[in-house]
């Protein structure tokens, strides 16, 4: 049975609450503000033969990083690795601001990945060891929400910043921000008590080296995606091929044991997780270009699309949150799981001229309403399977599996719309089609996210639901 657990006050849960939402928030503006901003970045830097590694490389740098937090947050604490991972961040943000050359640029991009990815999985796991079970789902929920506001913002003002000022701008605000917000959450976080380490079995450095090889593989891909349509000779293909494949190698030692086959539990559950959201990750990416390409919207309008689908998405997470009955939570995984396929199938149907783009906009409506049932539902559903020792390591996979998705099949939509280039239509409908396949197979998959009976997961599942 898990070891005795020391929940947060009233009083410092809620100001824990708040930081990490301030956080996340910070994090969302960047996110979204960074989209807008690159093309101008890659013109002043004279750099656009760099673009589609400085768009992927966070992830493949998050995803090393990700990787390490877990078993350093079990075996040592997820405090000192918060307070590096953010200082990182900062100090990433810090470099792309003061670049003089693209590749100074990258390299940017790159730390700060990192740092994100040492940043998440801590949080993930204080909240888990001192946050109660009962009040975990409003506290993810709150983690969606954080998106709201940076989404109906922050492209807006990244428009005007680098119109009328300076790209560098977007890059630095955040810095200052997260350094004025430091001291505070030093002092919120070094006062919990320190959980009882994890028995280290001396595999960190064999975990980090196979993070390694899945983000260089996966760091590839992202460079393929960019590939010109009359340049996918059969070497290109065969490095698709190969750099995949070898994604999945090195990825699986670092994922629970049976994830890609879908195993019962927790495999299950992480594997729902990074379908869900790299699918969704997978289909936004081109949803603008969608929009002003086939349908003619200025990019203004286009934009919307991404607006209605972080305010659904933290709409399905509040009712997530609000849900307590484990009956009915039960249910979440596999109602969010369809609710997310049929409105991707909507916004499919949008990629051919003859559908009015409105459609697009319904259908992401309804996506995001969908993955808001299933994400925090997922996470808490995760962390109430596994004993407190092993938050971290529970953490860890449910960040690389998020990563992993995203990055893995934003670079799969790119190559599958530059094979089928110049021809704009069924060019997204490759890239858009292929994630609605993706998602037909997630749905057995969100029925196996139960433990099998009287096993430790199950146990701990009952204990956890009995707090």
């Amino acid at each position: 049975m898990d070891s005795e657990r020391i929940f947060l006050e009233g009083s410092q849960e809620r100001l824990l609450k708040w930081l990490a939402v301030g956080l996340i928030s910070l994090v969302a503006f960047e996110t979204l503000a960074v989209a807008t901003a690159m093309p101008t970045v890659v013109r002043s830097l004279e750099g656009a033969n760099l673009y589609a590694l400085a768009m992927g490389i966070t992830m493949a740098t998050q995803l090393i990083a990700t990787a390490l937090a877990g078993p350093w947050s079990d075996n040592r604490s997820p405090q000192s690795c918060l307070y590096t991972g953010v200082l990182l961040f900062v100090a990433g943000l810090t470099i792309c601001t003061f670049s003089p050359s693209m590749q100074i640029f990258v390299l940017g991009r790159a730390i700060q990945g990192f740092g994100g990815g040492l940043s998440m999985v801590p949080l993930y796991t204080i909240i888990g060891n001192h946050v109660h079970p009962l009040r975990q789902p409003p506290f993810f929920a709150a983690f969606a929400a954080a998106w709201v506001l940076p989404a109906l913002i922050g492209p807006g003002i990244a428009g005007l910043v680098v119109q009328y000022a300076s790209w560098r701008w977007i890059f630095g605000f955040v810095p200052v921000v997260f350094l004025m917000a430091f001291p505070v959450l030093v002092k919120v976080t070094a006062a919990l008590p320190r959980t009882e380490p994890a028995d280290s079995d001396g595999s960190t450095k064999r975990r980090v080296l196979l993070a390694v090889g899945a983000g260089v593989s996966v760091a590839l891909l992202q460079v393929m995606s960019g590939t010109e349509p009359d340049e996918f000779t059969p070497l290109i293909l065969l490095i698709i091929a190969v750099s995949a494949i070898l994604t999945f190698v090195f990825m699986k030692p670092l994922l629970p044991a049976g994830t890609f086959t879908a195993k019962r539990g927790l495999p299950s559950t992480v594997l729902l997780r990074g379908l869900a959201n790299g699918t969704f990750i997978g289909v936004e990416t081109f949803l603008p270009l969608l929009l002003q390409l086939v349908h003619g919207w200025d990019p203004a309008s286009a934009g919307l699309v991404l607006t209605v689908g972080s305010i659904t998405w933290a709409i399905g997470s509040a009712v997530s949150g609000r849900i307590t009955d484990q009956a009915k939570r039960a249910q979440l995984p596999v109602i969010g799981t369809l609710v997310q396929l049929v409105g991707t199938a909507i916004t499919f149907a949008g990629v051919f001229e003859g559908v009015p783009g409105a459609a697009i906009i319904i259908g992401w409506t309804i996506t995001g309403l969908g993955i808001g049932l299933i994400y925090p539902t997922m996470t808490v559903h995760a962390l109430a399977m596994t004993k407190t020792r092993n938050k971290g390591k529970t953490s860890s996979a449910l960040q690389m599996a998020d990563t992993l998705g995203g990055a893995f099949c934003v670079a799969a939509a790119g190559i599958a719309y530059a094979l089928v280039l110049p021809s704009l239509s069924p060019a997204f409908a490759a890239a858009v089609g292929l994630m609605v396949v993706l998602l037909v197979m997630a749905m057995p998959i969100a029925r196996r996210i139960s433990p099998a009976p009287d096993s430790d997961e199950a146990l701990q599942l009952q204990e956890t639901q009995q707090l």
